[in-house]
């Protein structure tokens, strides 16, 4: 019996020790979370603000991060604003135009007054309601922001509204802005796109016959990025500059290859060939005058814009740049087995580029010609400039 006491009491026991160490350990942990919870308050006091009328309360657990969300709010709105007042800017000026067209009907007596002053109203009365329509669509968006802003669901997609710009200031150094002033823009005076051109080459020269190449099978590819600046106010004189890459493939005839070394030569490969294309990667600077019709279009708030669409267009100027790579791909059959072979670079060639070009089209399309100044060879042991032709895209 005084056994069992005794092992009930060492048992009893010990299960007071541990539960009042795990109470010390939590009032331990208690009292550290405590500290910790003060620690944070101090680092991050709550803050309050007056948004839109609303008190507000936050924690700036990142700094600045109350502040960036409220400006990026009022970024999105002022876009907002700035977009309805191109919208009605638009319309104000189709309405001027659509008026311009029933004056000049009833001037031609295709219309009668009567029909003339109906038009009018009718045009009068639906740009009113487009207007009032899409202002009421504008001011949907903005309450949504501000309620967004004042909430804890704001989202952070409202800065996508804008675009980010990069502003160099003595007095700030460099800093993003969030804005979109690109369509703002009262006179914008230069544009820019990709170019994409196709077209045929040879290689012309005095020791050049017209045995050495297989000319049908020559090409020429090209693909670029120009830049267009108006030099005078109706958009009538414009210069034209960019990069371009391009590729010229011209095919020898007469089992003919180019031999490579110090001394290029047009020379007799001694066995029959499938194929012998000599082909060169280059990088070229255009740089153009261009002269063509262009219609320039004054919308209601100031802006200016002109449309090239349907327009004939004629250039003429030049490039420069530099070849990065030759390559001449032979293709013959050698004990029974068809061949592949590639020889690169090691041909000699001229590294500089340069020459004159013009071209002339409609829209968008050009026709163009092209031709080196360079030699494609440096020792000139083979007389040969690039002409080129084709179509253009630009």
């Amino acid at each position: 019996m005084k056994t069992h006491v005794l092992i009930a009491s060492l048992i009893l026991s010990l299960f007071l020790g541990l539960f009042t160490q795990a109470q010390e350990t939590e009032k331990k942990s208690t009292r550290r979370d405590s500290i910790r919870a003060a620690k944070m308050r101090e680092k991050y006091p709550v803050q309050i603000d007056t948004v839109d009328g609303k008190v507000i309360k936050y924690v700036n657990g990142t700094p600045g991060a109350h502040e960036r969300k409220i400006m990026s709010s009022e970024s999105a709105i002022a876009a907002l604003e700035e977009s309805h007042s191109l919208y009605v800017s638009d319309k104000k000026t189709q309405f001027k135009t659509m008026i311009e067209r029933v004056n000049k009907s009833l001037e031609d007596n295709k219309i009668s007054e009567e029909q003339a002053d109906e038009s009018k109203a009718k045009f009068a009365e639906d740009l009113a309601e487009i207007i009032t329509q899409h202002r009421v669509k504008t001011d949907a968006e903005i309450n949504l922001i501000k309620v967004n802003r004042t909430s804890a669901f704001y989202d952070y997609r409202l800065e996508d509204h804008a675009s980010s710009t990069l502003e160099i200031s003595t007095k700030k150094g460099i800093s993003i802005n969030i804005e979109n002033n690109r369509q703002n823009q009262k006179f914008i005076k230069t544009t820019s796109g990709f170019t994409l051109g196709f077209g045929y080459n040879y290689m012309n020269g005095e020791n050049l016959g017209i045995n050495d190449f297989s000319y049908p099978n020559n090409n020429y590819f090209s693909l670029g990025y120009q830049w267009k600046t108006t030099l005078d106010k109706n958009n009538h004189v414009r210069l034209m500059y960019g990069v371009e890459y391009q590729t010229q493939g011209t095919e020898l005839n007469g089992n003919r290859f180019i031999t490579q070394g110090d001394q290029a030569q047009v020379a007799a490969i001694g066995f029959d060939t499938k194929k012998a294309k000599f082909r060169q990667d280059q990088l070229v600077f255009p740089l153009h005058l261009e002269f063509g019709g262009s219609d320039r279009k004054e919308y209601e708030d100031g802006r200016v814009r002109f449309q090239e669409y349907d327009k004939w267009k004629f250039g003429i100027g030049g490039f420069a740049g530099f070849n990065m790579s030759s390559r001449l791909k032979l293709k013959y059959d050698l004990d029974g087995r068809e061949i592949k072979e590639t020889r690169i670079n090691n041909f000699d060639n001229e590294v500089l580029l340069y020459g004159i070009d013009a071209y002339v089209g409609k829209d968008s399309f050009t026709f163009f010609g092209r031709m080196n100044f360079n030699n494609v060879f440096k020792s000139d042991s083979v007389d040969a400039q690039y002409v080129t032709f084709g179509i253009r895209i630009q």
